[in-house]
């Protein structure tokens, strides 16, 4: 594999367009919310448990509120996710953070 030379990095650096990459992760949040509910739905129907991987549960164990979190699930550019809130849903969903960027 060849190494980029700085010219090439620099133009990389010119198109980096964050939106993408934040577009990209809110709708792996979702996907992966989304498989994890229906994954687990009737374990915790059977149970009698409230499934934590609704939204509005993730919302709660988030400490952020139920609408924010749909907007960020939906992608709002009013609405970015922070580093920090990026990283609670990765430990929360018990991924790999490579699994939001794809």
């Amino acid at each position: 594999m060849k190494a980029p030379t700085f010219e090439e990095l620099q133009q990389e650096m010119v198109n980096f367009n964050l939106s993408n990459y934040q577009a990209t992760i809110c709708k792996n949040i979702k996907k992966i919310r989304k498989s994890l509910y229906e994954d687990n739905k009737y374990f915790y129907q059977e149970n009698n448990l409230k499934n934590p991987y609704s939204s509005q549960s993730i919302a709660e164990l988030l400490e952020i509120s139920h609408e924010y979190y749909k907007r960020l699930e939906s992608f709002d550019k009013t609405k970015p996710i922070f580093i920090k809130l990026f990283f609670k849903v990765v430990v929360l969903f018990d991924r790999n953070i490579s699994d939001f960027l794809k």
